[in-house]
């Protein structure tokens, strides 16, 4: 008796479940070597640019207070709740609720004190620079604020506001109280 071989071919669907799990397999093993490959992001080694980031990182002053302990302070003197911390180059700055007020502190890095904070100062008042913009047809003004929040004596001052059915944003110069850009 002669026997044939006949090659098995496996059913369709079980063609495509083996390519489907090659697929997965092969996404599984390289995926995450895809991933630590993009993420490493040019780091060459830990003396490369990888340390050149650290340097050039935030160093508080020897002796500077942590922030913990900063806030601690701030809290313990009547300041809560806090809302926001941020690390200013030569200071905190903290705003914070005080007497159903919000305010904005300056604090030392090495004590936690609360430092003067002088507000900016103009040769015209806000009030003269908004009275200025009403009477050329600005209106009703939404929104004013220094030009990056600066509290530069020229920081202008940016306005969001109508002018007829049309919302724009104008900078005005502080000290002529002249629109500077539209």
């Amino acid at each position: 008796m002669t026997r044939s071989r006949v090659a098995a071919t496996p059913p369709s669907w079980l063609r495509c479940s083996h390519r489907l799990a090659i697929s997965c397999l092969l996404i599984v093993t390289l995926g995450p070597l895809i991933s630590v490959s993009c993420s490493g992001g040019g780091n060459t080694s830990e003396t490369g640019e990888k340390k050149q980031t650290k340097e050039a990182g935030v160093n508080l002053p020897p002796g500077a207070m942590s922030l913990s302990a900063v806030l601690k302070t701030i809290e313990g003197a009547g300041y809560n709740p806090v809302t926001e911390v941020e690390f200013e180059k030569d200071h905190w700055e903290i705003k914070a609720f005080r007497n159903g007020q919000l305010l904005q502190l300056k604090v030392g890095l090495l004590a936690g004190e609360i430092l003067p904070n002088p507000a900016p100062r103009t040769q015209k008042p806000l009030s003269v620079i908004v009275k200025g913009l009403e009477d050329q047809g600005y209106g009703p003004i939404l929104d004013v604020e220094r030009d990056g929040g600066g509290s530069e004596p020229r920081s202008a001052w940016d306005v969001e506001a109508f002018k007829g059915s049309s919302e724009v944003n104008v900078s005005v110069d502080p000290v002529s109280g002249k629109i500077t850009t539209k």
